[in-house]
């Protein structure tokens, strides 16, 4: 970086539009919604196993972000995000993954969710110890087009045919030092393994290891029946 840049970037806040759409948004107070039952070490092995069919992802915009994503994720690359400070890799699209990990889960933890045992679209995240997600919302273009032939959900209140669609978030491995998720203004640490929190569809949120140990967390996306 050299100072003219520096010099652009802080006297002319760029950031001032993102500010102003999420500053508008309603304030969300995570709790924790319960604690599922993860054996680490099997998770574990299952990211060494299935490592080539990881997606080793970083920011930028992707295919299936809408507009807004793919703005913020623009930006995000000029104010600074690269595959040098938000790579991950990204368990769950490809191969049998997603089936592997709804087995590692089980039914006891879905029975415990309340979770349609069916249209599970689970995303295992390993984060290395500098790396983390820039700010943003979810919506659930990848799940919407998963299950395009399957489920008819209503883009507003994501609701489908067979229930409420919701998205979920819990740790595999036990909070370190310098591990943290935000959602809303609210920051979590001090976390348990399966620590089970949800991420409201378009609240901002993000995600940071800025310890030493990787981070190993999963954001699972499913059906609540009605």
């Amino acid at each position: 970086m050299d100072k003219n840049y520096y010099v652009k970037i802080i006297n002319g806040k760029p950031w001032t539009w993102i500010k102003n759409h999420f500053d508008k948004l309603p304030k969300y107070k995570p709790t924790k919604i319960t604690n599922c039952k993860i054996d680490q070490d099997e998770w574990l092995k299952f990211s060494i196993e299935y490592f080539d069919n990881a997606q080793q992802s970083y920011e930028i915009p992707k295919p299936h972000f809408n507009d807004f994503a793919r703005r913020l994720a623009t930006f995000n690359n000029k104010i600074g995000r690269n595959e040098h400070n938000s790579f991950e890799l990204n368990y769950g699209v490809e191969g049998d993954t997603n089936k592997v990990m709804i087995a590692m889960f089980g039914e006891e933890n879905l029975k415990l969710l309340k979770l349609r045992p069916d249209y599970l679209f689970f995303r295992l995240l390993v984060k290395m110890p500098g790396h983390g997600v820039a700010w943003h919302v979810d919506h659930i273009g990848r799940y919407t087009e998963k299950f395009k032939n399957e489920l008819v959900i209503d883009p507003q209140t994501k609701k489908c045919q067979y229930g409420q669609i919701v998205r979920l978030w819990f740790p595999v491995t036990e909070w370190d030092n310098g591990h943290m998720f935000q959602i809303s203004e609210t920051v979590i640490t001090n976390w348990k393994s399966g620590d089970v929190y949800q991420i409201p569809f378009g609240l901002g949120h993000c995600s940071s290891n800025a310890g030493y140990v990787p981070q190993l967390t999963v954001s699972l996306t499913g059906i609540i029946e009605d």
